[in-house]
């Protein structure tokens, strides 16, 4: 699955459920490691509502960190729901 900046964002703060790869196991979301990327909204004012940062998606992230402490693989996501 992939996924947008913004979206890592919000998985980051929502933490949802992610059903995982081939063995069908169901996690936790707990981190995506968003260091070095822009803010999620760039050019907010008190007139303008700003815009959404885009990335190309080779340079985000490659992997998520599960509330088990395991860190698996971002496009092994077969679902996401909250």
């Amino acid at each position: 699955m992939k996924f947008t900046l913004s979206q890592l964002y919000t998985n980051n703060d929502r933490k949802p459920f992610i059903k995982v790869g081939g063995d069908d196991i169901d996690l936790q979301w707990d981190n995506c490691n968003l260091e070095g990327m822009p803010a999620k909204i760039t050019g907010a004012s008190f007139h303008n509502n700003g815009k959404t940062s885009i990335v190309p998606h080779e340079e985000l992230p490659k992997k998520f960190k599960a509330i088990d402490g395991n860190e698996y693989f971002i496009e092994d996501i077969q679902m996401a729901w909250i």
